[in-house]
């Protein structure tokens, strides 16, 4: 328990969704603790008529503190606001697994599309590096150095403290080696899927 809520601390801090995650799942990049989590509580709470927040607004029509009207338009306002949460965050997870796929391709001397696709046909980045004549090294430390700086943001800004920024450095060589090491291939009658899920993950 205590690994997953590490990992989960980690893929906040780092912004690579399911590629952080790896600390725990190295291959399992669709099931991001920062995908589920993140994504389906806000659609949770402001959605079906059973939700929290739904209970809560029939409560305060039935005592006569909204209008059914006005429970209406808050239930509304804050599914449309949980939408715009989610594409964002989508939208930042997208951008930040670009930009690891474009260090990536800069330290093997490939492109984001070629390293990408590499890795959806079963290569991992490491076996790209060395099929390149590029030391694991080399593309480790530009891994190590465009994450350790996102940790870094996250720790100046706020969203973590020192102690959480301390602790996500720990598990980073982790990380890194995972994403490094994922190459799409999965247990019995799960590689299909699992190519599937990087493609998914990693961006058409």
């Amino acid at each position: 328990m205590g690994k997953r809520i590490a990992a989960v601390g980690i893929a906040a801090a780092l912004g690579v969704g399911g590629l952080a995650v790896a600390a725990v799942n190295p291959l399992g990049i669709a099931g991001a603790q920062d995908d589920t989590t993140a994504t389906t509580a806000p659609a949770d709470a402001a959605g079906g008529r059973e939700g929290p927040l739904q209970r809560a607004l029939d409560g305060l029509v039935a005592d006569g503190t909204l209008t059914q009207d006005q429970a209406d338009a808050v239930l509304d306002a804050t599914k449309g606001e949980a939408q715009e949460a989610r594409t964002q965050r989508q939208q930042r997870r997208q951008e930040n697994r670009a930009e690891v796929l474009q260090a990536a391709a800069d330290a093997i001397g490939s492109t984001p599309d070629e390293v990408k696709a590499g890795v959806e046909a079963g290569t991992s980045i490491a076996a790209q590096a060395e099929a390149a004549g590029v030391d694991r090294q080399v593309v480790d430390d530009a891994i190590t150095t465009l994450l350790a700086g996102r940790i870094d943001a996250a720790q100046a800004d706020g969203r973590l403290t020192d102690e959480q920024a301390a602790k996500a450095k720990e598990h980073l060589d982790q990380v890194v080696d995972r994403i490094l090491d994922a190459d799409g291939q999965g247990g019995a009658g799960g590689t299909g899927r699992l190519r599937q899920r990087l493609r998914d993950r990693l961006g058409d």
